[in-house]
């Protein structure tokens, strides 16, 4: 092939284009497969789900952290995850691992591609089984960043009025991990019918973050039933604050009814 031909010189930058990508992400100190999520995520928030932040984001660059957020859409770890790291003097992508629901974990194809890659957790719904707490615990004390909605499920019956009474388990995690945990509000995630649907909505999401939550008053106390129902109303207190919509305490919802 002559040098001087346009298609030399065309193939030429093709290889180094495909040369820089492929060092780009083999240099990603969250792995290839994350450095792919990434990219599969900007041109999703560059064709659907713009996102704005209210303030900084107070995201570690490094060390453990649980992140907890309102849950309205399957689109939520997204935009939690991919604007993260912008803040960082020296910008280091960063795995969040989502704790989310086992018959999406295990479905085939890419979505069980993106979640191995993103390092997710599968949990059953059935909530009996503590292995996934357990992996979730040995993550932070690794130094992984967590991420859950303590909600349990998507909030179909009240996303802008009220939060779903949360589950302890957050406020295990935090009291054994000691932890920082820090809320974020989504507002305005896309919500479809399907879970693929909510991926193709066109919307302007906003995320609030909060600060994180002092929780040392708890950690010298061995977890019991009222320890983690008041940690667990805390946090989740401190998200719907957030959002300016209303939680009903656990304490609450346990008291009779006269």
């Amino acid at each position: 092939m002559d040098w001087r031909s346009p298609l030399f010189w065309t193939l030429c930058a093709t290889i180094l284009i495909v040369a820089s990508v492929v060092l780009r992400a083999a240099m990603c100190a969250a792995g290839w497969r994350a450095w792919v999520c990434y990219q599969i995520a900007v041109v999703h928030r560059t064709l659907f789900a713009r996102c704005r932040m209210t303030n900084k984001c107070p995201f570690p660059e490094s060390g453990p952290a649980i992140i907890v957020a309102n849950h309205t859409s399957p689109v939520d770890p997204i935009l939690i995850w991919h604007r993260h790291f912008a803040q960082f003097k020296k910008p280091r992508l960063r795995v969040i691992g989502f704790m989310m629901a086992k018959e999406f974990y295990e479905q085939r194809g890419i979505v069980n591609w993106v979640c191995r890659a993103m390092e997710s957790i599968p949990v059953a719904r059935s909530g009996q089984d503590m292995g996934p707490t357990r992996v979730a615990l040995k993550r932070l004390e690794n130094g992984h960043l967590l991420g859950l909605f303590p909600e349990g499920r998507l909030n179909r019956e009240s996303p802008d009025e009220r939060l779903i009474s949360g589950g302890t388990g957050v406020a295990w995690l935090a009291i054994k991990s000691k932890a920082p945990v820090i809320p974020v509000f989504i507002h305005h995630a896309p919500r479809g019918k399907t879970m693929i649907g909510s991926f193709l909505i066109r919307t302007q999401a906003t995320l609030t973050y909060g600060a994180p939550i002092d929780l040392s008053a708890w950690y010298d106390k061995k977890p019991g039933h009222d320890e983690l129902a008041e940690v667990t109303d805390l946090i989740m207190k401190s998200l719907s604050d957030l959002g300016g919509i209303g939680y009903t305490p656990i304490a609450a919802q346990c008291e009779p009814r006269s």
